[in-house]
């Protein structure tokens, strides 16, 4: 698979709040943008010009159509928490829009696809109990524990991936597992207000992480122009924890004894970014601690010169 210097990228889910930083960032590297959402971007969004489409895309006719001609696709689209629909909607709405999308992908012949996973694709935030890993720092190898109907979207989306992978030769598929999506906004709230000492309860569930909306965007759009084929699912998270408690002590707090295959030092994070920084050259730079988590890119742009297939 070669990259194209200029790709055509449809993202869809562009109007929310990873959507905008990733459009932001493609835009500022030259590539062109169809924001495909049911929702037009909020007022003040940072304008990347992106033509956006209003799509569903739990239906499939509407996915086939907006994908044609287009080279790679971010697929942000979903329901982006598990308290925010009942548990058959968000499982329903999730897993549809993920098959609509890789089985377009294929009837074109996209090659580079990103997917939205999550932390919770190994069991980790929201289930009954606290997740206890096997090891310490977690990476994408770690079996998954999955228990609610957003945690398993999140597993089954990759486990389709994986799928796709085994019956399209050429194909490259990152599932990239946020966590937190913080803007400069969230940061600040942070550093003045937020319970830094709080081990205990979610923040354990979460294993205390986060990233910057800044840092994973870059992260997708170097998923869309590295080679690395197949599919593979990256941890993308921020180096530090959101604690001022060290990492070890707070483990020793809420998981006991618990192995380390390698020691995490001061506030690094219990979640392994190694794979990310291996295969996409990526390391996180935004650090709420020195108030470095930014904005969307800035970049000069101009209104893609491209029409909806339907129009024509």
């Amino acid at each position: 698979m070669r990259r194209k210097e200029n790709m055509k990228v449809l993202v869809t889910g562009g109007s929310g709040r990873a959507g905008e930083y990733i459009m932001a960032e493609l835009a500022a590297q030259g590539h062109t943008l169809i924001n495909a959402d049911m929702a037009p971007p909020k007022p003040g969004a940072h304008d990347s010009g992106a033509l956006f489409q209003r799509v569903d895309f739990t239906d499939y006719g509407q996915t086939v159509a907006v994908m044609k001609g287009v080279d790679a696709v971010v697929h942000m689209a979903a329901i982006p928490a598990p308290n925010m629909d009942a548990e058959h909607t968000v499982f329903r709405v999730n897993m549809l829009s993920n098959w609509n999308v890789l089985e377009a992908a294929e009837l074109y012949g996209v090659e580079k696809i990103v997917m939205a996973s999550s932390i919770n694709a190994v069991g980790a935030g929201w289930g009954a109990d606290l997740f206890v890993p096997e090891y310490f720092p977690v990476d994408e190898a770690h079996p998954t524990r999955v228990q609610d109907a957003y945690s398993q979207s999140k597993w089954l989306g990759e486990q389709m991936a994986d799928a796709f992978c085994r019956r399209r030769k050429g194909l490259q598929i990152a599932s990239m597992r946020f966590h937190g999506l913080w803007n400069p906004e969230t940061a600040d709230r942070h550093m003045k207000h937020g319970n830094k000492h709080d081990t205990s309860g979610r923040n354990a569930m979460g294993f205390w992480s986060w990233v910057g909306r800044h840092d994973a965007a870059r992260a997708c759009r170097l998923a869309l122009e590295k080679e690395f084929g197949g599919h593979e699912a990256f941890f993308i998270n921020a180096k530090d924890t959101v604690l001022e408690v060290p990492t070890e002590e707070a483990i020793r707090r809420e998981y006991g004894d618990v192995s380390y295959r390698r020691q995490l030092p001061d506030f690094t994070s219990p979640l392994d970014i190694s794979k990310a920084a291996r295969l996409l050259d990526w390391e996180p730079v935004e650090s709420w601690r020195e108030g470095t988590v930014r904005e969307p890119e800035d970049a000069a742009h101009s209104r893609p010169d491209y029409e909806a297939p339907w129009t024509r």
